[in-house]
């Protein structure tokens, strides 16, 4: 093998076994981001649709361990130079790319839809308010967004429920606590309120992590672009030299002869 080709082939074992490591790390990263989704989105498990919420968390974590798998074959097929793990390899990559790209046009086509179907969601919430899980999580809501009603606080003056027994008030959970200041007026147009409608704050929060995962899409696919290439070059280079054997056996056998 020329020095040329050997300085390419370690170049894309290299980079081969840096792409397994940042799929291991990111891996991690993707973990720690579904649990906390997880975990934040439970208190609006309820009120936000499904596919807003578990969904994408429950896919993050599955891609997670699919990352792990591709970046522990990535450094095994580079360390082992062995043409079929890094023919199994590039297939996985693959088809994780082709996904990556899917689910990205995918988001952009339905990213438009998101406002509309929490619109619908918190309505729906704010009509039933009487039932529990509602009223406990459209309370959380109004208080870490500060915020009151879905567009503004006279949401609440259509509410299904809520305008049955209230007159021209709202909930307690509007109410401005700061500064130390515990008293407060819950009644539409009080200073002591939040105004401002929790659709945009909450719909905010959605694209805010449709963002972070756009970006970790793109600097994955990039990474993967290369990874690519890399075993390419290696599938290649492995055939070669089997080539390269399998002749050199035959010329020494019939020099033997």
């Amino acid at each position: 093998m020329s020095r040329e080709g050997s300085t390419c082939q370690n170049m894309a074992k290299g980079m081969l076994m840096f792409t397994g490591l940042c799929y291991l790390i990111s891996a991690g990263g993707l973990t720690y981001i579904g649990i906390w989704v997880f975990s934040t989105y439970d208190h609006f498990d309820e009120i936000a649709d499904a596919s807003l919420t578990l969904l994408p968390a429950s896919i993050i974590l599955g891609i997670s361990v699919f990352m792990c798998v591709i970046g522990i074959l990535a450094c095994i097929a580079a360390f082992k130079n062995n043409k079929i793990l890094l023919s199994v390899f590039f297939c996985l990559i693959l088809i994780v790319f082709v996904g990556e790209i899917l689910a990205a046009t995918l988001g952009y086509v339905y990213r438009k839809k998101v406002e509309s179907v929490l619109e619908d969601d918190l309505l729906d919430a704010v009509n039933n308010y009487n039932v529990t899980v509602y009223r406990e999580q459209i309370d959380y809501m109004q208080h870490e967004f500060e915020c009151c009603g879905v567009r503004n606080a006279s949401d609440w003056e259509a509410s299904t429920f809520w305008k049955i027994n209230h007159t021209n008030t709202v909930p307690t959970s509007c109410c401005k606590l700061l500064h130390g200041n515990l008293t407060c007026n819950p009644t539409l147009g009080s200073d002591t309120i939040f105004n401002q409608g929790c659709l945009t704050e909450l719909n905010s929060e959605f694209n805010n992590n449709l963002v972070y995962i756009a970006t970790t899409a793109v600097f994955l696919a990039v990474i993967q672009f290369l990874a690519l290439i890399s075993a390419c070059i290696l599938v290649c280079r492995t055939r070669d030299e089997q080539e390269y054997q399998t002749l050199t056996e035959v010329i020494g056998g019939g020099l033997r002869v």
